[in-house]
């Protein structure tokens, strides 16, 4: 019962880090489709 609570605990963190760095890093999210004011893509 021991390892199941480990383990849980284990990809629980490992799922709360990766959604941390996905939702406070923009750059981890992939580019994304930006146009500047003259309507030229970044």
């Amino acid at each position: 019962m021991g390892q199941l609570i480990m383990l849980g605990t284990l990809f629980g963190l490992i799922a709360v880090i990766f959604g941390a760095v996905i939702y406070f890093d923009p750059e981890a999210r992939g580019p994304r489709e930006e146009q500047t004011a003259d309507g030229a893509d970044r």
